[in-house]
């Protein structure tokens, strides 16, 4: 082999173990290039992800009008599916100032089924947020309602032969709305009184359609983490999450680890302790080896990706010794389901 090509492969060889992870360690998603904007709510209002629902019981965590919604299930898949025009109200009666809406959704569209969410004050409608989904298409649009403005709206290709992720995110007058971690629209000098009330109405358009509706995450938005760890000392966050029963990181945590990152880089002097929390299903040994590996593996991001000197950083995993909520609901599940960074 020519001694060009040889070097070649050598330096590709020794490119490719760099970039590996350390043996025992779960290979986690790049994030320091992702490009989605969107941050997660830190502190969950309202979760659902039916999973405390059986078959032929109403969702217990919504009020259900119009045609009835049905459970059903699939391999790990547990979703709430409706096929005619009705709505869902979550339990939910206040929403701060700034939040966060996600929510995960498998349409089975062949001409077009819709989702509006409506916010309203009391009685009176303030915003709807409409999804209508097309065979190949995606049109969302964004309305004030008293007095009637439209803020805007963008149609846009769409795939569903996978689930959707919509979130919505409203921070200081400015409204974003995000399908599959893509912006779509971005409104600003946006005036709501405090909202009240949420409402999910669809409706279809064609026969043999569906929604299935997946998981429903209302959150306060993410305060700014260098000013709450250097004032309080310890930041919690539900906006770093793993996939099932893994310790590998969803790449929709990027920017809050990002956040992270920059709250190191502009305070040198700043040492953590990253705790990982896990909710009380499954069995107590793994979930306590489960928190420890999710702690190792936020700061083997914040060392590897991002440089930070890992002599900073110290990791504990707690279980579910230390539950925010209570564990017999998703919503508790979800806020115990969480990581924490503790000022050293």
């Amino acid at each position: 082999m020519p001694l060009f090509r040889t070097a070649l492969v050598q330096s590709c060889m020794l490119i490719g173990i760099a970039m590996m992870p350390a043996l025992g360690q779960t290979a986690q998603p790049e994030m320091t290039a992702l490009k989605s904007t969107f941050v997660p709510g830190a502190k969950t209002i309202f979760y659902d992800d039916f999973s405390d629902m059986t078959a032929d019981s109403p969702p217990p965590h919504f009020k259900v009008r119009g045609a009835a919604p049905a459970l059903m299930t699939g391999g790990d898949v547990k979703q709430l599916t409706v096929t005619a025009r009705g709505t869902l109200t979550p339990n939910l009666t206040s929403l701060p100032k700034n939040f966060t809406f996600e929510g995960e959704y498998k349409f089975d569209t062949k001409a077009r089924e819709l989702i509006i969410l409506m916010f309203a004050a009391g009685d009176k409608q303030i915003l709807h947020l409409t999804i209508s989904a097309m065979a190949k298409e995606v049109d969302l649009a964004a309305s004030l309602r008293a007095p009637y403005q439209e803020l805007g709206r963008k149609r846009a290709p769409a795939d569903w032969s996978q689930p959707a992720k919509l979130a919505l995110w409203v921070q200081d007058g400015r409204l974003r709305v995000f399908l599959n971690g893509e912006k779509h629209l971005d409104f600003n000098q946006v005036e709501m009184p405090p909202l009240t009330k949420v409402e999910f109405a669809h409706d279809f358009y064609g026969a043999n359609q569906s929604i299935g509706y997946r998981s429903i995450r209302f959150a306060e938005s993410t305060p700014d983490f260098g000013q709450i760890i250097m004032s309080s000392g310890r930041y919690v966050t539900q906006g770093i999450t793993f996939d099932t029963a893994s310790d590998r990181i969803k790449p929709e945590s990027a920017p809050v680890i990002q956040m992270i990152a920059k709250g190191l880089e502009a305070n040198p002097a700043l040492k953590l302790l990253i705790e990982g929390h896990t909710d009380s299903a499954g069995n107590a040994a793994a979930n306590m080896d489960l928190s420890n590996r999710r702690a190792e593996a936020v700061k083997s991001v914040l060392a590897g990706q991002f440089k930070v000197d890992g002599a900073r950083l110290t990791t504990a995993g707690l279980g579910a010794t230390k539950p925010a909520g209570p564990n017999e609901t998703p919503h508790g599940r979800a806020q115990n389901r969480r990581v924490e960074f503790v000022k050293q």
